[in-house]
């Protein structure tokens, strides 16, 4: 989720304005709807299996779906922390994450709450910033809601919220929320949406560079370990036994993505295919529920918006 916040905050800012929350929200819904019929507690029916092609259809998206997030982290990462050589230290981002995977370098449960703990403290401490410090420009005026920048918005978002279900998506969106009506209130939405690297100039905005070393330490901590959970959740998939072999593939088409695309390019990517797995699955299982129908057609009013709000 922190990800999605570091690279997707400016785009929902630039396409919705002060309506940006807005398409948070709507982002949570749509990844509340399509969470598996089977929920983590056992309640619920059971999600029907697959075979065959269809099962190698989904698997292939989801896959593409963990991939492009790692593209997406390394280029947030390069973004902030040298955006002069933001390709080159993109590409490092993946080697990095790729050997690792290699060398077995997993984050089990235990590591995963102290890096989620750190991010939600530094989260706070970011908003208790914005909030503490009077706006560095006056805010303009909350226009009619943009429906296609609304959309938009909810798109860039839905890769981050995929698969979180119960209190981790509530606190994911919360959290999200906070920190974006954190960023609007300090620098107005015409600002917010003007930078890839919002955050950074919330900081200088607020007259806090001293603490921006502390932003680069949080960029990393964000990033990194989320590209390797999804490098190593995109390599599961396929059909080499050999983990080697497994990490090569992944990793040199992540790398070359990573060196040609910026991080607006990945960010439009990653949603494109999160919001394709969302459609799929409801098509490809056949499913006629009227939750499953409404999350397919919501997803395809997303997509709309990411293609005409641009």
């Amino acid at each position: 989720m922190a990800v999605g916040v570091l690279g997707a905050l400016a785009v929902a800012a630039s396409a919705a304005g002060w309506w940006a929350p807005a398409g948070i929200v709507l982002a949570a819904v749509i990844a509340f709807l399509a969470r598996p019929a089977a929920d983590p507690d056992g309640t619920g029916p059971a999600a029907p299996e697959l075979g065959g092609r269809r099962a190698r259809l989904l698997g292939g998206l989801s896959a593409a779906v963990r991939l492009a997030a790692v593209v997406v982290a390394a280029t947030t990462c390069a973004a902030y922390l040298a955006p002069g050589h933001r390709a080159a230290v993109a590409v490092v981002v993946v080697v990095v994450v790729a050997l690792a995977d290699i060398a077995g370098v997993r984050l089990d449960a235990y590591w995963r709450r102290w890096v989620g703990g750190l991010l939600t403290a530094a989260a706070i401490a970011f908003v208790a910033l914005c909030l503490g410090i009077a706006p560095a420009v006056e805010h303009d005026p909350v226009a009619a809601p943009p429906v296609p920048g609304v959309l938009l918005a909810a798109a860039v978002f839905v890769p981050w919220f995929a698969g979180l279900s119960g209190r981790r998506l509530a606190a994911g969106a919360a959290l999200a929320l906070a920190v974006t009506g954190a960023a609007l209130y300090q620098l107005g939405a015409l600002r917010l949406g003007l930078s890839p690297t919002s955050l950074r100039d919330v900081f200088a905005a607020a007259d806090a560079r001293a603490v921006e070393p502390a932003l680069g330490a949080v960029v990393v901590l964000a990033t990194v370990p989320a590209a390797l959970v999804a490098f190593s959740g995109a390599r599961a998939g396929l059909a080499s036994r050999a983990r080697v072999a497994r990490a090569v593939v992944p990793a040199v088409v992540a790398a070359l993505l990573a060196a040609v695309l910026s991080p607006l390019g990945a960010l439009l990517v990653a949603a494109a295919l999160a919001l394709g797995e969302i459609v799929a699955g409801v098509f490809v299982r056949g499913s006629r529920r009227p939750r499953d129908v409404a999350t397919a057609v919501l997803a395809v009013a997303l997509f709309g918006g990411l293609v005409t709000g641009l």
